[in-house]
């Protein structure tokens, strides 16, 4: 079964499905082991992590690929990926999808944001032409070789400028209409009423169709009665990730323990090593896959040469 395949036996199966946002393959092996339906690749994510850098269009499609491709090698769980705007026009979008479905993911959503793009939560965004947008979708449909690969429509109308809920209604319909799989929706807030009323338009002309929601780190949800992703399953949303999940937990725990290193010294590092070993994840060189390869050792290596290895050997 392909992963695309596998994506959408999961989404016909459940309500709904839910995911963390991710940047590194050692990430997906967290929320797949945690028990998460797919691994969830954001650009805002990878870009940060690996450049340094804010989301504003600067990670380009060789490394956003190349991530991908060692993220579904880490892991059994589909994994979607954020591809911005495909990297291009329409022509660019082809090499894209090509490239995403070559690197084992399950899906990718494309967004209709003029290139460079930028973060779908901060100011100065613009929306490309729903005619330009819709035929790089077309590009993006008919350049897949496998049809269960998902493509995600993104729209980023309702806070661009010139734009607004009814003009993101509009471009999700179209979007539904030319073929694509499912509809993300990027909201300015963490009022419920927008993604309802999208939810609900996109129904009426479409029902039942597959909308995808992005929990995201930037509104303030703390502030609002949503209290449960089942809440959102009943607004009308089959696929939901919380962003930056992975990324800011481990910026903060980095961060504590970088000052906590630097003012205390080597009591801080004994006092992470014990807390390590009572964790879950304590068994480091277990989660990390070493018993996988000396059972291939034992499996595919000479016996002589096994032997050599670990006979007397000191090591975990």
């Amino acid at each position: 079964m392909s992963k695309g395949r596998q994506l959408r036996a999961l989404m016909r199966e459940k309500k709904f499905i839910t995911s963390m946002g991710i940047d590194t393959p050692v990430h997906a092996k967290i929320v797949e082991k945690a028990g998460f339906d797919y691994a969830y690749l954001g650009g805002y994510d990878v870009t940060l992590a690996q450049l340094g850098l804010p989301d504003v269009g600067l990670i380009t499609e060789t490394e956003m690929v190349d991530t991908a491709r060692n993220v579904a090698r880490a892991v059994d769980i589909p994994v979607i990926v954020d591809a911005d705007t495909g990297y291009g026009n329409a022509i660019n979008v082809i090499r894209a999808v090509r490239n995403f479905e070559a690197a084992g993911v399950a899906a990718i959503h494309i967004e209709d944001q003029v290139s460079p793009k930028r973060c779908g939560h901060v100011a100065g965004k613009m929306v490309i032409s729903l005619e330009e947008a819709s035929g790089k979708l077309k590009a993006a449909l008919d350049a897949r070789g496998d049809r269960d690969f998902v493509i995600i429509a993104r729209t980023d109308a309702v806070a661009a400028t010139g734009g607004g809920l009814d003009e993101a209604i509009r471009r999700g319909k179209e979007y539904a209409r030319i073929g694509c799989d499912m509809v993300f929706c990027e909201f300015p807030s963490a009022d419920l009423a927008m993604p309802t009323r999208f939810a609900q338009e996109m129904h009426k002309a479409y029902p039942g169709f597959p909308l995808y929601f992005n929990y995201s780190a930037n509104l303030r949800w703390f502030e609002h009665p949503l209290t449960s992703f089942e809440m959102l399953a009943d607004i009308g949303y089959k696929a939901m990730h919380v962003s930056q999940a992975c990324l800011r937990p481990s910026l903060l725990a980095v961060w504590d323990y970088a000052t906590d290193l630097k003012t205390r010294g080597v009591q801080a590092e004994i006092e992470l090593e014990q807390k390590v070993l009572k964790h879950p994840l304590g068994a480091m060189n277990d989660f990390a896959g070493f018993p996988q390869f000396r059972a291939w050792e034992s499996q595919y290596l000479p016996r002589e040469e096994v032997a050599k290895k670990y006979d007397g050997a000191i090591g975990s």
